[in-house]
């Protein structure tokens, strides 16, 4: 076995023993790695979440995110459309108020970015983005649950919706 372009046997003993024990060590370190969040009290856990229109159809890619509760989260929305010049955004909403948020917005009119400012079911919102364009949000993560998430301008959030899994 080489190490390094250097024959094993070559090296003392106690290099050789580590480099013989590094691949069996790195193991449950990188399975663990992903749960830093959850093992570091001390340190907020980020989560880099990245989310995209689905091209030029009225869709998001991925239809489902996943996040740890408590997470600062920043998100990354890019509009990937190539043709339709309808601007998109990502809005995070209370379960089960979607409908109610996709009206607000209508009613909350296009000077406002199609959002409805000060609405209690909003959580988290992008602001409108254009095409080619990328916006970036933080945001906490709510307590556990399912979240779904919605495009508010008007007539996107009957399709345009995913989910936001907070997890412990």
């Amino acid at each position: 076995m080489r190490s390094f372009g250097v024959p094993l046997s070559t090296l003392h003993s106690p290099l050789r023993r580590q480099l013989l024990l590094l691949p069996v060590m790195s193991v449950p370190v990188a399975f663990l790695g992903h749960r830093a969040c959850a093992l570091a009290s001390t340190t907020p856990c980020v989560a880099d979440l990245k989310i995209q229109s689905d091209g030029d159809f009225l869709a998001f890619t991925p239809e489902e995110l996943t996040c740890q509760t408590e997470a600062q989260v920043r998100l990354w929305f890019h509009h990937a459309g190539k043709r339709v010049m309808q601007e998109h955004n990502w809005v995070l909403v209370m379960p089960g108020s979607e409908d109610a948020v996709e009206q607000a917005a209508i009613q909350a009119g296009e000077k406002s970015g199609w959002l409805p400012r000060g609405d209690e079911n909003v959580l988290a919102a992008t602001p409108m983005c254009g095409l080619g364009k990328t916006e970036m949000i933080e945001f906490v993560a709510p307590a556990p649950g399912d979240y779904p998430f919605i495009c508010s301008f008007p007539g996107h959030g009957a399709e345009m919706r995913g989910v936001l899994h907070v997890t412990r």
